[in-house]
C-alpha cells in the first residue's frame, strides 16, 4: 500500500518537473530575457528553428546566410528570407517596430505576423508567428533536393518538419551580431539561401 501511495505522491511531483523549470533554470531564462538587445545594425549570419517533437529536431535547424538587423530613429527593421529547406521556395518577410536605448525586449510586426525579439550576450532570438505566407510548402521537390544537397540526416525528416510548418508557422530566427553575414554565410550549406537579387 505504500507503494502505490509512493506512486501516486510521485505522479503530481513528477508533471511539476516537466512542466515547470528548476529555479536554476528560471532564473537563467529571466537573465537571458533581461539582457539588452544589441543596437548593433547590420547584416548577419543566422538560424531558424521550428519548434517540432524531439525525433525531428536535428532537421528543424536551418542556416540563414544572411538577416538584416537595421536600426534607424529608435526603429528596428528585421529582414531575411526564410530558409528554402524550409519553404521550398523564395519567401521574404519583414518585421519592425520601436527599439528603445536599454531595451531588453522587442515587439515587431509585419505584413506577415509578428515577432517578439530578446537578446543573450550578442544573439538576438526573435520567436515569430506568421501569417498569410500562402500555401506552404512553395514546392516539396524543392525541399527534398535541398534536404538531399545540405541536411546529413533523411529527407523525410525535412519533409515532416516543412509539413509541420505549414500546418502551424511559428518558428525562431536567432543571428549573432558579432558575426556578419560577410564571414562565410555565403557558402550554399544549410538550406538557407536562394538565387542573386534579394535585396
Amino acid at each position: 500500500m505504500r507503494i502505490i501511495l509512493s506512486g501516486l505522491a510521485l505522479l503530481p511531483f513528477t508533471g511539476c518537473a516537466i512542466d515547470s523549470p528548476a529555479p536554476s533554470e528560471s532564473l537563467e531564462q529571466s537573465s537571458v530575457t533581461s539582457q539588452t538587445i544589441p543596437t548593433t545594425t547590420g547584416s548577419f549570419l543566422g538560424s531558424y528553428v521550428v519548434p517540432t517533437s524531439a525525433d525531428l529536431a536535428s532537421a528543424a535547424i536551418f542556416s540563414v546566410p544572411e538577416v538584416d538587423w537595421t536600426i534607424s530613429s529608435g526603429i528596428v527593421t528585421l529582414h531575411y528570407d526564410l530558409p528554402v529547406g524550409l519553404v521550398g521556395g523564395d519567401l521574404s518577410v519583414t518585421f519592425t517596430g520601436p527599439l528603445t536605448s536599454g531595451a531588453t525586449n522587442a515587439g515587431l510586426t509585419g505584413l506577415n505576423g509578428t515577432s517578439g525579439c530578446t537578446a543573450s550576450g550578442t544573439v538576438v532570438s526573435c520567436a515569430e508567428a506568421f501569417t498569410g505566407l500562402g500555401a506552404l510548402p512553395i514546392s516539396m521537390a524543392i525541399v527534398q533536393q535541398t534536404a538531399i544537397a545540405t541536411f546529413s540526416g533523411p529527407v523525410s525528416s525535412r519533409v515532416a518538419v516543412a509539413n509541420v510548418f505549414s500546418s502551424d508557422p511559428i518558428g525562431t530566427i536567432s543571428f549573432d551580431v558579432s558575426r556578419p553575414a560577410g564571414d562565410g554565410g555565403h557558402h550554399g550549406g544549410g538550406g538557407g539561401g536562394g538565387g542573386p537579387g534579394h535585396h
